[in-house]
């Protein structure tokens, strides 16, 4: 199961890396032809079922409670990747339709690249830590994650 938390992290990546590609692509091409909703498309459809499939295979993979909440984070920042939108119409009442944007607006969804960087960062944690577990003996995975005793914090060694 290490393996396949190795693959589906790195699939993860990399769709994360391509969100960029995918988005500048779209902004940088002729609006008649609608690829930027393949930057709709990855960031709906594949990366939260990728993110669940992380998720699904850390706990699988026994990664540790940090790795397991870590991915955990990261599909917690993806829903907030479309909360930016919501948010942006409901407090300054901006739709795609509107002529004319306020300042602040502007702002606010541009956290959406901002915290889309986060989740880049984060998915290529993710998949660190999976190479890194899949490497070490399944003994020492538990050990490195379990949260020290009183006893073994407590202990001063002897000369």
């Amino acid at each position: 199961m290490r393996k396949v938390f190795v693959v589906v992290t790195a699939l993860l990546t990399v769709s994360t890396a391509l969100q960029i590609y995918f988005a500048a692509m779209g902004v940088f091409s002729v609006p008649d032809d609608h690829l930027f909703a393949i930057h709709g498309t990855n960031g709906r459809i594949v990366l939260p079922i990728l993110v669940l499939l992380t998720i699904l295979t850390a706990a699988l993979a026994r990664a540790g409670k940090r790795t397991i909440w870590l991915s955990v984070i990261v599909f917690g920042l993806l829903i907030l990747q479309t909360l930016f939108f919501i948010l942006t119409g409901v407090i300054f009442g901006v739709t795609e339709e509107s002529t004319e944007v306020p300042l602040a607006a502007t702002l606010f969804v541009s956290l959406h690249g901002l915290n889309g960087l986060a989740i880049i960062a984060l998915s290529a944690t993710l998949f660190a830590r999976a190479r890194r577990l899949a490497r070490e003996p399944r003994d020492s995975a538990r050990k490195a994650d379990a949260t020290p005793s009183p006893a073994e914090v407590n202990t001063v060694p002897r000369a």
